[in-house]
């Protein structure tokens, strides 16, 4: 992947995370604080309800004004406007639109004089603005009633002032606005490190398939080449019997082989990326399977002068991928075979307890040295490209093994031989 094309996907990205956080931070803070504003404004209208429908405190109100109309002599003691110390309030209204009840507003009538009465919305709770003697704004929710059993009074109007919970919305307002500026900011930088995190196992997957095909390319290119030669050579030599030619017929049939295998292999690890490779676990008894598998190796391995040890603990029934493990046993033990000389051992010890199936295939070859170890399973990893050549390896098999192991839960080590060889350790969970 090209460094535009890595650049240009990382910035989509980025823009994609931060319009998604900036939306969801957005959206959550217009509902927190359109609850928190309904929720304060209910309970103000909820009061309000209450006293509309409370009988008692209505007739109150009105047999006050009945015992006190025409007399509030007690506005002229008050020279200024005094401050707003109120919450409640209620007023009587006569049909002209004329306050009644000035006496009872006593100093608070200051607040009500640019008021004037409403009948458009008669029992419907709204929000009333007016301006006090001192041009301050004054805010409430106000209901208003028809008045009965009463000449006087025609209407009563209900009111809360509301400014100090207007003053705590604005408030909490200004602080959801601060807290969503922060979290937009944080927003920006966690974006900026998910485009990076987002691109990191794409770029990873990018470089991996490079090195595939790279790989595969020089490993196909090689027995392409020998067949090329070799059928080049027959050109050559037309007059030539096959019998003459067999040698170079034969070698061209080697490379041909070993060909098939590789595409083969190598198409296992390119549906084993995409995961489209299942597992077909069947019941399947491993000392007999084992042993179908392990005899032919021992009769190699005794042709060539290697001693060949079958250690199988008792008889269990379990589940797996028979072809899949039959081939991780193959991979396995071919290595085993070809590292190691005659006169040397292989031994293969299985055993199942504590709910773990562990299978040993020992030898005391020539080793792994300890810093190689962890590369082995990477594909097309060669310690030496010679004697790998020379064996006929092509660097995918650990590979195809570990994938085997991996998809059965298992786990693969590679343990060191005494006093020399190494050791493939299995372990695989009993379900």
């Amino acid at each position: 992947m090209n460094k535009q094309l890595s650049k240009k996907q990382r910035i989509n990205y980025f823009l994609i995370n931060l319009i998604s956080f900036a939306s969801i931070f957005l959206i959550l803070g217009l509902i927190v604080f359109r609850l928190v504003q309904t929720s304060i404004y209910q309970t103000v209208d909820h009061d309000l309800k209450r006293l509309s429908q409370d009988q008692k405190f209505l007739s109150h109100q009105l047999l006050q004004v009945e015992r006190t109309q025409g007399d509030p002599s007690q506005l002229g003691k008050f020279d200024t406007p005094p401050p707003n110390n109120f919450q409640q309030q209620v007023i009587l209204w006569s049909k002209e639109g004329d306050i009644l009840n000035e006496a009872e507003l006593g100093s608070r009538f200051y607040d009500f004089q640019k008021l004037t009465l409403s009948t458009d919305d008669l029992n419907k709770i709204t929000s009333v603005q007016i301006k006090d003697s001192n041009n301050r704004s004054l805010q409430f929710r106000s209901i208003t009633l028809s008045a009965t059993n009463s000449e006087k009074v025609a209407y009563v109007q209900l009111l809360v002032n509301i400014d100090p919970i207007k003053g705590t919305v604005e408030q909490f307002k200004q602080i959801l606005i601060i807290c969503m500026i922060i979290f937009g900011l944080l927003s920006i930088a966690l974006s900026y490190f998910l485009s990076k995190w987002f691109m990191k196992p794409i770029l990873i997957s990018w470089k991996k398939q490079q090195e595939f095909v790279e790989n595969a390319s020089h490993e196909l290119r090689t027995p392409l080449t020998i067949i090329q030669a070799k059928l080049e050579k027959l050109f050559t030599k037309p007059n030539h019997t096959i019998l003459e030619e067999s040698e170079t017929i034969a070698l061209s049939l080697d490379e041909v082989q070993r060909l098939s295998q590789l595409t083969s292999d190598l198409l296992l690890l390119a549906r084993s990326d995409s995961n489209s490779l299942t597992l077909e676990k069947e019941p399947v008894k491993i000392n007999v399977f084992l042993k179908t598998v392990l005899i032919p190796y021992q009769e190699l391995a005794t042709a060539e002068a290697k001693e060949f040890i079958i250690d199988l603990g008792e008889e269990q029934q379990l589940r797996f991928d028979k072809k899949r493990i039959h081939q991780l046993l193959i991979i396995l033990l071919d290595n085993a075979l070809k590292y190691t000389a005659p006169g040397e051992k292989i031994t293969v010890f299985s055993t199942v307890k504590n709910n773990e199936w562990l299978l040993k295939i020992s030898d005391t070859g020539i080793g792994i040295a300890a810093e190689k170890k962890s590369a082995v399973f990477e594909r097309f990893y060669r310690g030496e490209e010679s004697r790998n050549r020379k064996t006929g390896g092509y660097g995918i098999g650990l590979a195809i093994a570990k994938w085997i192991v991996d998809e059965h839960q298992g786990k693969i080590d590679l343990l060191d031989t005494d006093p020399k060889g190494t050791t493939v350790r299995l372990r695989f969970p009993v379900k």
